[in-house]
């Protein structure tokens, strides 16, 4: 029973040593630090001198501690580290911020870290080797319980990062100590920016989805939605709910990976399509390996090795697409190609939002430009996007206005005049009123083209078409029925009525002649044929457009320069 007793003890006193070197583990540290940081007010920014140690978890009894600034790597004091190390301060605050709820917020942390403060473990984000989940991609946010903190004395703030591939730590930003409601209210602002931004991008996507459906020759619709939606779920895993999910932030990180190269991909082709370029086969081979790149990231490739996909795809990028690019929008201004010029302005934009990035990536930039810069990306970003489908909304615009209006006199062709006919037909059966159609011929046009040329007879015909819409309401249908032939469509109470609205474009037409660039003057003749509705006629628009044609036939027969109703 003795031995048993004393056996217990044994354990229990582990135990508490265990407990204790939890808690006290660096209290025997010599602090290689000048700086101790004293809060008398909030937010306040832990930026300075820090000691950095490298530690080998479970065994701390011996410490290769030296003096960082941070924010910095941890290479700066270890170079080539991939490990365990922990940064280490003290800092004093004043009492009169005792009954403030106070929370730290840390901008980015490499990989996986846990932060203490006077031994006690506040929060932690990822997990450490060998269970590791690399937490790369989120901001951190650890309420600090008021019941640990000693007010007016020192404060030992320690913050274990587990580093893993590439230089990391404290990078992007020193600790900010600030009240929970602070921290809180600027990172749910942050997460509320981003989730409009992804809904943003995700409206533009259906918008071109709808766009595409409506015309499936325009290929481009199509790649830039899907460059929309792999774009919003790319920006999604950056989201403190992708961290908030559950799902394995290593594995998330693989998925982002993989969305960084089918991205890469759907820009270029989305550019060479906008553009009609072909892609050459050596393009393509260098695209279907970042596709590959991409794949084997998300699958098979151990994660130590996915940054040396990232650095190739990016060197393809920087050194072999961007290039390209550039070559493609000079071929398209030189080819005169629509939007060549807006469209490369916009792309470019867009290129160097993503070289913006890699820069940062890379720690390429003083950390004042990278704040800068990161603030900027998103909004040049979502500028690109609604840039782009402004564009393309445009260009279906114009191909639906080209395919409704005639491109030389802006007028209806004759099948959308066909259309809105029959539907002012149906009104009138409502209204009670008539209608009139009147095909209107030019006497001897191919005449004026022999004797002038056919950039005279495009300045008559407009000139016909301008006098005829002055005779005409805003409302009243006006259409090219065929080369020098149009047609008149207008809501009128009688046939009187329709004869004196004849009367006056007959005369608005033949009173002047056109005047072309010689000025030289064109006297112009017409012949119209009309027929008139009313609200009783079971008539459809196709029959009064032919009873029209078969007037205006016989009156040229009769008597051109004539009006035949």
């Amino acid at each position: 029973m003795i031995r048993l007793l004393f056996v217990f003890f044994l354990l229990l006193f582990g135990a508490l040593q265990s407990q204790a070197v939890t808690v006290v583990e660096s209290s025997s540290i010599k602090d290689t630090s000048n700086t101790r940081f004293d809060i008398e007010q909030i937010p306040y920014v832990l930026k300075g001198e820090w000691q950095i140690c490298l530690y080998s978890p479970p065994k701390t009894s011996h410490y290769d501690c030296r003096t960082i600034s941070v924010p910095d790597s941890i290479e700066t004091a270890f170079p080539g580290l991939d490990g365990f190390v922990f940064y280490r301060t003290q800092f004093s605050i004043s009492r009169q911020l005792e009954h403030q709820a106070l929370a730290i917020y840390i901008p980015q942390i490499r990989d996986a870290d846990k932060l203490y403060i006077n031994g006690h473990l506040i929060g932690e984000t990822g997990q450490f080797a060998p269970n590791f989940e690399k937490a790369t991609l989120y901001q951190r946010r650890y309420p600090v319980p008021s019941s640990i903190l000693k007010f007016d004395q020192n404060n030992e703030l320690i913050i274990k990062v587990y580093n893993h591939a590439r230089p990391g730590g404290l990078v992007m930003g020193a600790p900010v100590i600030d009240s929970v409601k602070n921290i809180y209210q600027q990172t749910a602002t942050q997460e509320s920016m981003l989730m409009i931004f992804i809904g943003m991008i995700l409206l533009i996507s259906a918008v071109q989805i709808f766009y595409y459906l409506a015309q499936p020759e325009h290929r481009e619709n199509l790649l830039f939605a899907i460059l929309c939606v792999f774009e919003s779920i790319y920006l999604l895993t950056y989201s403190q709910a992708a961290l908030d999910s559950g799902i394995n932030l290593t594995s998330i990180f693989r998925i982002n990976m993989m969305l960084f190269a089918i991205l890469t991909v759907n820009f270029f082709l989305f550019v060479s399509s906008f553009f009609k370029q072909g892609i050459p086969w050596i393009i393509k081979g260098i695209l279907t390996i970042i596709l590959l790149l991409g794949t084997v990231s998300v699958t098979i490739l151990p994660i130590d090795w996915i940054y040396y996909v990232l650095h190739i795809i990016q060197l393809i990028s920087v050194f072999i697409l961007v290039p390209y690019y550039f070559y493609i929008f000079y071929r398209a201004k030189r080819q005169e190609l629509p939007y060549a010029s807006l469209m490369t302005k916009v792309l470019a934009l867009y290129i160097f939002t993503v070289l913006i990035d890699f820069a940062i990536d890379q720690q390429w930039l003083p950390l004042f430009v990278t704040g800068i810069a990161g603030l900027l990306s998103p909004i040049f970003l979502i500028t690109v996007f609604i840039a782009i489908t402004f564009i393309l909304i445009h260009k279906h615009w114009l191909y639906y206005r080209h395919a409704t209006y005639d491109y030389l006199t802006n007028c209806l062709r004759r099948s959308s005049f066909e259309q809105r006919l029959a539907e002012e037909i149906h009104r009138i059966h409502r209204t009670g009123q008539s209608i009139v159609v009147a095909l209107i011929d030019i006497d001897n046009f191919k005449q004026i083209n022999d004797a002038h040329n056919h950039l005279v007879g495009d300045q008559v015909l407009q000139a016909v078409v301008n006098r005829t819409r002055a005779s005409l309401r805003d409302f009243d249908l006006l259409g090219r029925y065929g080369g020098d032939e149009f047609i008149v469509a207008a809501e009128v109470s009688d046939k009187k009525d329709a004869t004196q609205l004849l009367k006056r474009i007959h005369k608005n037409i033949t009173s002047h002649a056109v005047i072309d660039k010689n000025d030289k003057a064109i006297d112009v003749s017409i012949t119209i044929g009309a027929v008139v509705a009313e609200a009783s006629d079971l008539v459809t628009a196709l029959q009064m457009i032919e009873q029209a044609d078969d007037i205006l036939v016989s009156g040229k027969v009769k008597q051109k320069g004539h009006i035949h109703i």
